[in-house]
């Protein structure tokens, strides 16, 4: 394992834990919109928007933060992003149904929608809720998602994304 986290943390010079990390969370969301399928994935990604305004503006925040440390606040926070999101996942699902066909096309569709979502999860973790807890990216990452103007063209992303694809 020390051998494994040693490569991670600078001992290869190709591969840094931050691709480490993306590429993970691209499995992961590339796995499941094959599982779930287009209309799924495509109904997380447009829930993503009404669920952060939501977050920012709820009132209540303060008083449903019962977890103490910084580990469990975030996790509390998460909790209550996650309601918000799910929420307005299931309610957009419903009206979202389209097929994602089959073919090489359908992969790479797929594989489009994963990056969205990757996307989706680096503007969480930047604009929403701190998860340097769990992964602290490194500068050159931090650059890229910092400053109002560039999350404002990140936020855009996955919504040309979907137009796109």
């Amino acid at each position: 394992m020390g051998t494994i986290t040693n490569f991670l943390h600078g001992g290869g010079s190709y591969f840094s834990s931050d691709i480490f990390v993306l590429v993970v969370l691209f499995i992961i969301f590339f796995v499941y919109a094959l599982y779930f399928g287009k209309s799924r994935i495509i109904s997380l990604i447009l829930a993503f928007y009404p669920a952060q305004l939501l977050f920012q503006n709820f009132p209540f925040l303060n008083s449903l933060l019962f977890m103490k440390g910084e580990s469990l606040l975030l996790l509390n926070k998460v909790l209550i992003f996650l309601v918000f999101w799910i929420v307005l996942d299931i309610l957009i699902g419903r009206y979202v149904f389209q097929d994602s066909g089959y073919g090489s096309m359908h992969y790479a569709r797929l594989a489009g929608y994963a990056v969205a979502m990757v996307i989706i999860v680096m503007i969480f973790s930047y604009s929403i809720v701190s998860l340097d807890v769990v992964h602290n990216f490194s500068p050159s990452i931090d650059v890229i998602f910092t400053g109002a103007d560039r999350l404002f063209w990140w936020l855009l992303a996955p919504l040309a994304l979907l137009f796109v694809l």
